[in-house]
């Protein structure tokens, strides 16, 4: 993702996230299905270190991650 989020401008800082990831493998060792698990807060609280514009992006999200962050 590239440019402004939620009205803060980017930094170009690295965000590091902890969490897990839980991988299902098929019968010939494929992976079908991952889930990852993370501190949603830690993430939002990379993106928006930023000093706002107080500007808000009127659309929106339909992220579900996203969505509840206003």
């Amino acid at each position: 993702m590239e440019g402004p989020f939620k009205g803060h401008a980017p930094t170009g800082e690295l965000i590091e996230v902890f969490g897990m990831a839980i991988f299902e493998q098929d019968e010939h060792s494929k992976i079908v299905k991952v889930e990852f698990f993370y501190d949603r807060g830690e993430l939002l609280g990379g993106l928006l270190k930023a000093v706002s514009d107080g500007s808000l992006d009127a659309t929106p999200s339909n992220c579900p991650v996203l969505r509840s962050t206003g």
